[in-house]
């Protein structure tokens, strides 16, 4: 599975991340620090007067992969 990983820097300097699963593969990397952008803009997200999305940082594609131990055999259900 692919997910978009957008990190931010929010008003209190600490690093906050959103993830995002399903995520178009065809986007490019314009697109994506446009929106990010307007993220930060519109100041979506906030816990108390601290924007938590203030500044971007960075975006990165994380592929997650599932491998099933070689010798294991399926548990019986109970």
């Amino acid at each position: 599975m692919k997910t978009l990983e957008m990190s931010f820097k929010s008003a209190d300097t600490r690093i906050k991340y959103l993830r995002l699963k399903y995520v178009n593969e065809t986007l490019s990397a314009e697109d994506v620090q446009e929106t990010m952008l307007k993220m930060a803009a519109a100041k979506l997200f906030a816990k108390g007067d601290v924007a938590l999305y203030d500044q971007p940082v960075a975006a990165n594609i994380v592929e997650t992969t599932k491998t099933p131990f070689p010798a294991a055999e399926a548990v019986p259900a109970a």
